[in-house]
């Protein structure tokens, strides 16, 4: 309830405008998610360090709620289609889709509308989106009749490479991004 009343009461959000700059950085930001994973696998370093999600979840920073929501939902299909990963069945992208979305949207919420700390912002919609990724897992796996344990186990701890990294390169990152080009 009080996320939604913080989404309504934000002049932004309510009227759904924003700047042309978030649009611009959004692009940059999504386009770099189709390329990290590229990079990534590559090397053989593969999903297991959530390539997508850097790029993504640093503009979540960036721009404004609704750019940001925008970012991560579009990226993984966009890569798919572009790309062929994340593959859309089994339903990687779709499942991506919603999580990148979760994930970047709080990040903007939190940070930008709410003012919270950077770190806090992050693991905060790290948490949100992880808990989502997992619910859907739950769901999805017995329409694909597999064992609900080993898959919800996997998915738990597949991504922690991939969360740590974040951790440690996102904040960094969209602090000398604020520096540099002077946002807010």
């Amino acid at each position: 309830m009080f996320l939604i009343k913080v989404l309504i009461n934000n002049q932004s959000i309510g009227r759904m405008s924003f700047r042309g700059r978030d649009i611009v950085i959004g692009a940059i930001f999504s386009g770099l998610g189709v390329v990290f994973p590229i990079m990534f696998h590559l090397v053989g370093l593969g999903s297991v360090f959530l390539p997508m999600f850097l790029p993504v979840v640093t503009a979540g920073f960036l721009v404004s709620f609704p750019v940001a929501f925008s970012i991560g939902l579009v990226t993984p299909l966009f890569s798919s289609v572009i790309t062929g990963m994340p593959p859309i069945f089994p339903p990687v992208a779709p499942v991506m889709c919603i999580e990148l979305s979760i994930l970047t949207g709080c990040a903007s919420l939190f940070y930008r509308n709410l003012r919270w700390n950077i770190w806090i912002s992050l693991v905060c919609a790290i948490v949100f989106s992880r808990t989502v990724y997992l619910v859907i897992i739950l769901l999805i796996v017995p329409l694909m009749k597999l064992p609900p344990g080993v898959l919800t186990i996997a998915a738990a701890i597949s991504g922690i490479p991939g969360i740590i990294l974040m951790i440690a390169v996102v904040p960094p990152t969209v602090k000398m991004v604020e520096k540099k080009f002077q946002f807010f």
